[in-house]
Formats: structure tokens, sequence, C-alpha cells
């Protein structure tokens, strides 16, 4: 999960009181600073405080004591193909929809152009922090551009406008990770859709989602119980989880590259033997536009 709608004043409310749905943002940040040894991370940490700390160690008690650890591999993995594609000067821009606090833009060169979509209040916060610590020097200094956006709105169509006259015409890498999990189909059938008239040949879409099977594990059940206990009862709630099928047969794309969570830990930390039964297994997937589309 990597976005959440956040409270006033811009951080989580005290441990006792249920959580919007974008302040998970703050949990999934601080799992990335736990080993950022592993996570490529070296900026997560900026995002943590104690009422952070707790909420993170609630979730990982109720839901999974590997969610730290998969968060992790995750990030890694998205940011050392980053790194991979950007030397071989594949990309020039870098559209991170569902940003909330990932650190992408200051882990990267800095001719990367990125653009940071999230909520409103996600944004906001965002651009303000990272804007702080760039002067103070705490980040160094990049080309970011941020836009507000609801993936949930009837239409998609401002933030496509948007988005083609920032992205110019220049060979892109779309990024949607810890979004599909809370959007219906239609809402996801629009994203995508958005993404294909963005995107020209052999430009780069990568996403993140969970697998049908995993809802007959526990785990998982753990994880809805979790979350709808915890959001707030005017959030709107609903998961869904998507099939392989679905990245094979997008119109106008080929699968490059799949991966989950049990084969990106056998890649990053081999001695590690994860129970199967207690990982929400991710699934990330790597996507390139067809030549000919």
């Amino acid at each position: 999960m990597e976005t959440f709608y956040l409270s006033e004043p811009y951080s989580l409310c005290s441990v006792d009181q249920k959580i919007n749905i974008h302040e998970t943002a703050f949990v999934t940040a601080y799992f990335r600073a736990g080993d950022s040894a592993l996570s490529g991370d070296k900026y997560a940490h900026l995002w943590a405080n104690p009422i952070v700390a707790n909420h993170a160690k609630r979730y990982i008690s109720a839901v999974s004591a590997y969610e730290d650890y998969a968060h992790c591999l995750r990030n890694r993995y998205f940011y050392d193909t980053l790194k991979e594609l950007i030397k071989k000067e594949n990309i020039e821009v870098l559209i991170n929809f569902g940003c909330g606090f990932s650190m992408y833009p200051f882990l990267l060169d800095a001719s990367l152009h990125c653009i940071e979509i999230d909520m409103a209040d996600v944004i906001a916060y965002k651009k303000e922090k990272t804007e702080a610590w760039q002067k103070e020097g705490l980040l160094p200094c990049r080309n970011i551009t941020f836009l507000e956006a609801d993936f949930n709105a009837p239409s998609l169509q401002d933030l496509y406008k948007q988005l083609e006259a920032l992205k110019s015409g220049k060979r892109s890498f779309i990024l949607l990770e810890g979004v599909l999990f809370f959007l219906g189909k239609s809402d996801t059938i629009k994203l995508f859709d958005l993404f294909n008239r963005l995107q020209g040949p052999e430009e780069f879409l990568a996403s993140v989602s969970f697998q049908p099977q995993l809802e007959k594990q526990a785990v998982f059940k753990k994880l809805i119980d979790f979350v709808e206990g915890n959001l707030e009862k005017n959030q709107q709630f609903d998961y869904q989880t998507v099939p392989d099928s679905f990245y094979k047969d997008i119109e106008g794309y080929t699968l490059m590259d799949h991966q989950h969570t049990f084969s990106l830990s056998a890649r990053y930390l081999p001695e590690n033997k994860l129970p199967f039964e207690e990982i929400l297994n991710e699934h990330m997937y790597l996507l390139q536009k067809n030549v000919n589309s």
C-alpha cells in the first residue's frame, strides 16, 4: 500500500484513532527506511516519527511480520530497473501514479524529469516537505512536477492533457505502485487506457498487484480485516486482485518482466527462507509499448 489521505496537520492521527486511506504512505516509507541497504532508499527515514512507527508495528503485528521486508524488495526492484534504463538512455521522464512518499526522484539521476501524481493532500504535503528539504540540503535538487489527481474520478481527460503537455514526446516510464489494490475494475481500465494513449513505442509501464490466488490465504484476510478495521468509516474501500492474463492481454504492450516477493527475495537475499502462508505475495510487472502501437 503506497498512498493514504492525510489528516490535518499533515501527520498520522494518534495511535488509538482510525487513519485515513492515504496515510499508509507514511507506513510504507517507514518500512523502506527499516533496511535502506536492501530498499536502496536512503531518504525514507525523513518521513518517520513515533506515531508512524506505532502504526507500522500494529500493521506488522496484525497482518504479516514480513511486510517491511516485502516493501523493501519492491522498492529495490523498481530502483534497480529504473537505474538500468536511465543508464541505457531509454527513459527521460518518470511518471509515478500514486507516488505517496516514495523517493525515487532523489535516488535517480538528476537529468530525469519526475512527475509525481497523487491525491491533493498527499501532493501538497510532499511538495512542501521535499522542497524544504532540498533547500536545507537534506535532499539533492531535482526536476519534479507535482500533480493532483483522483483515480476514481469519472474522467481522467484533464489529467491526460496535463501529462501530454508535460511529457512533450519524451521517452517515459510509468509506475503504478500500490494503487490497484484500492481501485475497481472500471477505474483500472480507465487508467490503462490513459497510459496507452500517453505513451509512444518502446516506452515502459510498471504495475504492482496481488493475484486472485492470494485471496484464499489467511494472510490476505488479515490484510482486509486490518484495512477495513482501521479506515475512517466515511472512506470508500474496495479491493481487487489482478490475474496474470490482464497484463499479458493489454493492447499495445508486451510483458517484458514479471517478478514477485519470492523471486525478488531469492535475487537479493537468497539465504532468507520465506514461509509461504505468511507472505502477502506482491507481483511486479514490467511492460513495454509495442513498436507498431
